[in-house]
């Protein structure tokens, strides 16, 4: 999904607001075997529509903002395998961290191999 809208950002406007057609036009990507997967031995996902795509799209932004939200945290640091890596002197800060910023809370000690071409396409 995160490689379709960065090949189709300019129909996000300024603000990276997709339209419902440009959603469901993702949606219909992807159904499409991958590249490399001839169609008589592509085996479809789960149905996907538009709005899964957004929805989606809306959790991927959110998972942006906690990892920015992370990242600007004084006496924390960011991996893209060990997310914060939290370790047990660290823990008593990262609970009330994550207790003022609860979408912070999966990114303990796991990054989002997607943040990197999230953060381009948010800032293209």
């Amino acid at each position: 999904l995160i490689q379709y809208l960065a090949l189709h950002c300019t129909e996000g406007g300024d603000g990276i607001n997709f339209k419902q057609a440009t959603f469901a036009a993702a949606a219909a990507h992807l159904l499409e075997p991958l590249e490399g997967i001839p169609k008589e031995n592509h085996v479809a996902g789960n149905k996907r529509d538009w709005q899964f795509c957004k929805n989606k799209w809306i959790m991927c932004k959110k998972k942006h903002a906690a990892i920015i939200d992370i990242k600007a945290q004084s006496g924390f640091s960011w991996d893209k395998e060990l997310g914060a890596n939290i370790g047990p002197a660290d823990a008593v800060w990262w609970t009330a961290f994550t207790n003022a910023r609860p979408d912070t809370k999966p990114f303990c000690n796991k990054g989002w191999k997607h943040f990197d071409d999230m953060d381009d396409l948010l800032h293209a």
